[in-house]
């Protein structure tokens, strides 16, 4: 834990980093060094020489009455003479060692006994490195320019912060520019000396790139950028702790870095927030690299789980249908989503939280307090309040039982769905600068919480906390009550619910308590959090205060600052919220007006159909490549896009490069008509990526997919510079719609079955299922995944109605199974496999049918028509269910 008064950011590195000597200073003690280096390793052996003679080197062993006799004068000035030429002999390796690690970008081993004329010979080479006289291509770190020593101003974060107007505007700190210059970008910080090893661009390269040669790349992007203490990487290799470098797009093992948030003026009553800034400006221009807008998505970028639990949400609601087409923007905001979201870290941490309510169940120990948690890549740390010495299995206990750490691989943790998660009212703040999340049990503190500072950016961040606590899937039991947030977020999750002011808040929520017999927040049935997203007058704080402290299983959070508030946060202009209950600060996650309608426009979308009641089928885009079921089974080429996206070709790629030529192929795959490399690289790196690395993973996608026949590549570039998939590469999509749309042309019915049950044996799962995080968030762009599961949904309807009519229920079950391998809880195909298991097994069918119907939904309410089917297939167990 950090101490409260620090800023655990990059702008610590300025009070760290002693201001660069004078350039006369620094040119005297390089001409120094260089004079001082020279004299000990020449001069001072020609002086030895010219004084003594060649060195006293014995030709022979001394025999038995030499060691006897009485030293002389001449003997002890030998002995004194030897003793320096075995010091010069060890300082000259000293040197070799240090002039060969320079080179190398590392420090050298310790020569035993030789400290202080190591440390000599590193203090001179040091002094040589910015001449080139050593360094030669190792390179050099200068000081900076005359522009980059203005005076710059390190923010604190104080225990208790009061709300205070903005600092007047003046030029940004290092830091600043620094943190301008890397958001949104994937970047590795170097680490400090260690055991005599220090990081090199080599090895940077080696770990997260895969090949050290690719420290070029590393170098172009970083070479004359000023780092946190105003020195520059030129010659690259010479890095030092603390420095920050962009990575290019394909590393792995890196965090990025949030985007940083445009500096906002409060706005008038009635505006919307929330565009952020494009990160770079200047210093990225002068990087060759295929650039997006980054003002789309810097808003979300570091909302990892506040993005997975939206989408979670979004899946859960077209679980049962494919929906409306989405406008423009709600496409946008999807893809936003997909390229920001972490599933993988939301579904550890719900199954971390249940685990560990098992466990305490298990040991018949309550489930610690906890007012925060830390989630990282690969643990997960509780903050607790009191201390709880002994931890269960699965933790250990820190600081005295203070904090408890997982000690099991978070991969590996299989919880009961039977168990609710500990800490429901567990929402993200933001990310730390080592891009772990950083959350709050809003129901732990007892009392109200505020966020002070910039009032525009404190109440985006109250929006974002009210939608986590709605969607998030640990959170199924935490109702929401809101007030001053955009109108928009009722429509996102019906467990917000909007009022006029606090006191229609405090109402509503006294009301909903009056029978409230619950004695501990960890096993409520349920919690309560009730945000304030606008100003409110100081006694209506205190109403909160009061309110929030004495009902356990309830909270409240504020924008604003007050003394009756038990936990005081603090937001500055830039979405950086200290947190001085932890001592560290985070950029926090944040939602504007303006996106949270762009969200409730994207989940409105999902509560529609475009499907024709009338009995006309839905239009079909006629494929561009005619290809059929069996082309796809036989190619030696193919694509599958109709559940996980495969890829396959007669050559080889490693399982690190994978998922990257996996989506080059894919996008290719559907516009055969062809891209240039731009658009490509704009799709498969919406942050952008070098015009290297683009190149290179496309020959490596080249390589994969091989030749055809003739001997051409099957990943071809024409004339004008497009890039498209020969004839032979077959993707399944393209022969979805080829046999669905023969069907529909097929003279008989037994044809027409055929076909589409061909067709059907294609789709594998949802369009897309279980693409990687961060990838293929253009399929929402172009609506892909609704467009394919609707197609599915007419086939397979189609197909079932045939099936039907020529009395063969089983057949009609098996069409609406396609269906349910794309929408699960899709509950027209349910009607349709209910129907058929009481044709072929009577009640007992029904029975088992429904079992599985009720695992699908999820604890979510049955549609009533298929209640009362079930009802009429099953007397009285309709009724019960819904």
């Amino acid at each position: 834990m950090t101490d409260p008064t620090t800023t655990p950011d990059a702008s610590r590195f300025e009070t760290l980093a002693p201001p660069p000597p004078p350039e006369g200073s620094s040119v005297v003690s390089r001409i120094g060094a260089a004079l001082a280096l020279v004299g000990l390793l020449i001069g001072l052996p020609v002086a030895l020489v010219l004084l003594g003679g060649s060195p006293p080197i014995p030709t022979e062993l001394p025999a038995l009455r030499d060691l006897a006799r009485q030293l002389g004068p001449e003997d002890l000035v030998t002995v004194l003479v030897g003793i320096v030429w075995l010091l010069w002999l060890v300082f000259v390796v000293c040197v070799v060692l240090e002039i060969i690690a320079t080179r190398r970008g590392g420090l050298a081993r310790t020569v035993p006994l030789a400290g202080p004329l190591q440390h000599l010979a590193r203090a001179l080479i040091g002094g040589l490195l910015v001449t080139g006289l050593v360094a030669g291509p190792a390179g050099a770190a200068t000081g900076p320019s005359q522009s980059d020593l203005a005076p710059a101003t390190t923010p604190v974060a104080t225990a208790t912060v009061d709300s205070a107007a903005p600092a007047p505007a003046e030029k940004p700190s290092r830091a600043d520019r620094v943190a301008d210059r890397i958001a949104g970008e994937l970047v590795y910080t170097v680490k400090a000396p260690k055991e005599g090893y220090h990081d090199n661009l080599w090895d940077i390269a080696e770990r997260h790139l895969g090949d050290g040669f690719r420290y070029k790349e590393i170098y172009e992007l970083n070479k004359d950028k000023v780092q946190v203490d105003g020195r520059k990487l030129e010659l690259a290799r010479l890095i030092q702790p603390g420095w920050q470098l962009v990575m290019p797009a394909d590393a792995v093992g890196v965090d990025k870095v949030p985007a940083q948030q445009a500096p906002v003026t409060p706005p008038p009553s009635g505006s919307s927030g929330g565009g952020g800034a494009q990160a770079g400006g200047a210093a990225d221009a002068e990087m060759s690299v295929t650039q997006v807008d980054s003002e789309s998505t810097a808003w979300w970028m570091g909302a990892g789980l506040l993005a997975s639990g939206l989408l979670g949400a979004l899946a859960v609601s077209r679980r049962r249908r494919p929906g409306g087409e989405p406008d423009d923007a709600a496409k946008e905001t999807e893809a936003d989503l997909r390229l920001a979201a972490d599933p993988e870290r939301a579904a550890v941490l719900e199954a971390v939280l249940r685990d560990l309510a098992s466990s305490c169940e298990r040991a018949g120990v309550p489930v610690p307090a906890a007012y925060a948690a830390v989630v990282g890549h690969d643990e997960v740390e509780l903050h607790l309040a009191p201390a709880v010495p002994e931890a269960v299995e699965g933790w250990e206990a820190v600081d005295g039982g203070a904090m408890w750490r997982s000690t099991q691989d978070l991969a590996a943790i299989e919880s009961s769905a039977d168990v609710d998660p500990a800490y429901p009212s567990l929402v993200s703040l933001g990310v730390d600068t080592d891009g772990r999340d950083v959350l709050v049990d809003l129901a732990s503190s007892g009392g109200l919480i505020t966020i002070g500072g910039d009032l525009h950016v404190s109440s985006e961040i109250v929006t974002s906390l009210a939608l986590q606590a709605a969607v998030s899937p640990w959170s199924r039991s935490v109702q929401v009550v809101a007030t001053g947030l955009p109108p928009a977020v009722a429509s996102v999750a019906e467990r917000i619910s909007l009022v006029a002011d606090v006191e229609a808040a405090a109402g509503e929520i006294e009301a909903a308590r009056e029978q409230d017999v619950l004695t501990g927040r960890q096993f409520d049935d349920q919690v309560t959090v009730l945000a304030v997203g606008s100003q409110v007058p100081g006694f209506a704080m205190e109403r909160l205060a009061t309110l929030a402290g004495s009902r356990p299983g309830l909270a409240a959070v504020a924008i604003g600052d007050h003394e009756a508030a038990r936990w005081r946060l603090h937001v500055d202009e830039h979405g950086t919220l200290h947190v001085p209950q932890l001592g560290l600060a985070v950029t926090a996650n944040r939602i504007g007006a303006h996106h949270a309608e762009s969200v409730a426009s994207l989940f409105a979308s999902a509560g529609l159909t475009t499907r024709p009641d009338d009995g006309d089928r839905l239009p079909i885009s006629l494929p561009r490549r005619d290809a059929d079921d069996a082309a796809w089974l036989t190619a030696t080429s193919r694509v599958g896009v109709l559940g996980p996206v495969l890829v396959d070709g007669p050559g080889e790629q490693t399982e690190r490069r994978a998922a990257v030529l996996t989506e080059i192929v894919a996008f290719l795959a559907l516009h055969p008509e062809g891209v240039h490399p731009t658009v490509l690289a704009g799709a498969v790196w919406p942050l952008g990526v070098t015009p290297e690395v683009r190149d290179a993973n496309i020959e490596r996608a080249r390589v994969w997919l091989g030749t055809d026949r003739e001997g051409g590549h099957r990943l071809r570039e024409t004339l004008d510079g497009r890039l498209s998939l020969g004839p032979d590469v077959v993707c399944d999509w393209d022969a979805f719609r080829h046999l669905v749309i023969a069907s529909r042309r097929a003279d008989f019915p037994r044809d027409e079955i055929d076909l589409l049950r061909r067709a059907l044996k294609l789709v594998r799962g949802p369009a897309f299922e279980d693409a990687p995080r961060g990838r293929y968030a253009w399929v929402a762009t172009l609506d892909l995944p609704r467009t394919m599961g609707e197609l599915v949904i007419d086939a397979a309807m189609r197909l079932a109605q045939l099936m039907q009519n020529g009395g063969d229920p089983a057949g009609a079950a098996a069409a609406a199974g396609a269906v349910l391998r794309v929408y699960p809880t899709h509950e027209e195909a349910w009607r349709i496999v209910l129907r058929a298991r009481h044709a072929a097994g009577g009640t007992a069918g029904v029975a088992a049918a429904v079992d599985q119907l009720e695992a699908a939904l999820a604890g979510e309410p049955m549609d009533p028509t298929t209640a009362t089917l079930v009802d009429e297939l099953l007397p009285g167990a309709g009724s019960q269910i819904s």
